[in-house]
């Protein structure tokens, strides 16, 4: 399967979500190198509404698809999946997960630090099994966030606000 394919249409869709005011996040699902559904961001943290990417993907396809189909699905994702993302798509029963920038280069975006967690191992403990691919096209993938919230900063600006602030709180 061409990762690369499908990585930069979870990009585009995150850009789009990232113009129109969105967090800059995308996700597909491929099934036998078909696009079965695309989702983009739609969280609105002002309002309490929770509208990640891969929410909004596993909410298209919850009862669209029997469960066989599911499990030979490939998710897509342009950020690595947060936790309660990570568990509704393990509900949806996919197995492979493809994320564009991985946890450790996204936590360059956020006001903490990267805490290294096996989340497939947690996953493993209750019973299901899920492979999480990282870092596909990440380079590409972390000038997505430059759309964040709907106007345009360089990426570079990003990082060194994130680090005065990471530096602010050591």
């Amino acid at each position: 399967m061409n990762y690369e394919k499908y990585m930069r249409r979870a990009y585009e869709l995150a850009v789009s979500a990232g113009k129109k005011g969105f967090e800059t996040f995308g996700a597909i699902l491929v099934h036998n190198g078909e696009i079965l559904a695309e989702a983009e961001n739609t969280h609105d943290w002002q309002k309490g509404v929770f509208g990640h990417a891969e929410y909004n993907l596993v909410h298209k396809c919850a009862g669209k698809y029997s469960d066989e189909i599911l499990k030979e699905c490939t998710l897509f994702t342009s950020c690595a999946p947060c936790e309660r993302c990570l568990c509704a798509i393990a509900s949806l029963g996919v197995k492979t997960v493809v994320c564009g920038v991985s946890y450790k280069e996204f936590s360059k975006l956020l006001p903490f630090d990267h805490k290294i967690l096996d989340r497939e191992g947690l996953l493993k403990s209750l019973g299901i099994e899920m492979k999480l691919t990282e870092s596909v096209l990440e380079d590409e993938g972390m000038h997505v966030f430059e759309w964040w919230g709907g106007e345009y900063h360089p990426l570079e600006d990003l990082i060194r606000e994130m680090d005065e602030i990471k530096g602010k709180k050591r």
